[in-house]
């Protein structure tokens, strides 16, 4: 009996685990972010030449905030881990709406 009691409560908090996993996803949408996003999360860690050269590119590319993450990636090395990921989930979304 002791089994079929453990084996009832394994499968009663999967169940839970996964239908709170549904119910919440994180989920990144390109729509949510602009150049202007790009530009907040990255100045902070660039020096004035630096952030000089991205508005630049940002006027060639017509401020998509892909290239922008492209280009800001090219100093990955200023960046926290956390920044670094969210540039370059910002970087796939070119051309793609969500």
């Amino acid at each position: 009996m002791p089994l079929r009691t453990f084996t009832l409560a394994s499968i009663g908090f999967l169940t839970l685990t996964l239908s709170c996993a549904q119910t919440n996803p994180q989920t990144f949408q390109c729509s949510e972010y602009e150049w202007q996003s790009v530009q907040d999360l990255v100045f902070p860690y660039l020096e004035d030449e630096m952030q000089t050269a991205m508005v630049m590119q940002a006027q060639s590319s017509e401020y998509q905030p892909a290239a922008a993450a492209d280009f800001a990636l090219t100093f990955e090395e200023a960046y926290p881990d956390s920044v670094t990921a969210l540039l370059q989930k910002i970087e796939k979304c070119q051309g793609s709406p969500s």
